[in-house]
């Protein structure tokens, strides 16, 4: 019997399928639908989810990226087209820790690299650690022990964004993919067509790369096996 693990602000599923693939039975969380989500689905706030503490200790392990509008680069290549970007402020990854600890179960929380300050310890992956044409940096906290594996931009070279709008140049070199299926295959993703293109590339460029969580969640495998 698969472990069960509870993966928070989970939009369509990058993360999700990532535990899935290293053994876990995946439930996502979000507050907006995702027809696309490949699992267990709850339409919830995950605020309200992070109260019920008799639920939570119904899974084996939490996961859980929290929003962070305002913290990502995508707000960096709107400024330099020449954008505006409203700082709403929202930063739920005290509330979700907190949430997390108080269930006393195994945890993951995933974030982007200007988060760093609101994370503990986090320890940093790249899609060019995987073989992925991404680099998406993005964070991890976890309350077990993680090892990381190195960048590997050099034999990379020049990687794929899926970030803002298809196509775009961004001032100073860098692209952003040329179209829904480049930027598919340099994410490792390919279930999450359902409304249109549109919709597609949004699910995408919210995403984690699967890989990501599959190594991570190999690691929490292993502790909750060493813990029982």
């Amino acid at each position: 019997m698969r472990p069960r693990l509870l993966d928070l602000f989970c939009g369509a599923g990058g993360a999700s399928m990532g535990y899935h693939r290293a053994g876990f039975d995946v439930t996502g969380v979000d507050i907006e639908p995702h027809p696309s989500y490949p699992f267990a689905f709850v339409l919830a706030d995950a605020r309200d989810i992070l109260g019920d503490l008799d639920y939570l200790r119904t899974f084996d392990a939490l996961a859980g990226s929290p929003p962070c509008q305002e913290l990502t680069r995508a707000r960096h290549l709107r400024e330099a087209q020449g954008g505006t970007v409203k700082e709403h402020g929202t930063n739920l990854i005290p509330e979700t820790r907190e949430g997390f600890v108080r269930s006393g179960l195994p945890y993951v929380i995933e974030n982007v690299e200007d988060a760093v300050r609101y994370l503990r310890t986090p320890v940093l992956l790249c899609g060019s650690s995987f073989g992925l044409q991404v680099r998406r940096h993005r964070l991890f906290e976890t309350s077990f022990f993680m090892f990381s594996v190195p960048c590997e931009h050099h034999a990379q070279g020049r990687p794929v964004g899926v970030y803002g709008s298809w196509g775009d140049e961004v001032p100073g070199g860098g692209r952003t993919a040329k179209s829904i299926e480049e930027a598919r295959e340099a994410m490792g993703i390919d279930w999450m067509g359902w409304r249109s293109r549109t919709q597609e590339w949004n699910d995408l460029k919210e995403s984690i790369p699967p890989a990501y969580t599959e190594h991570i969640g190999a690691q929490l495998l292993d502790h909750l096996e060493r813990a029982a």
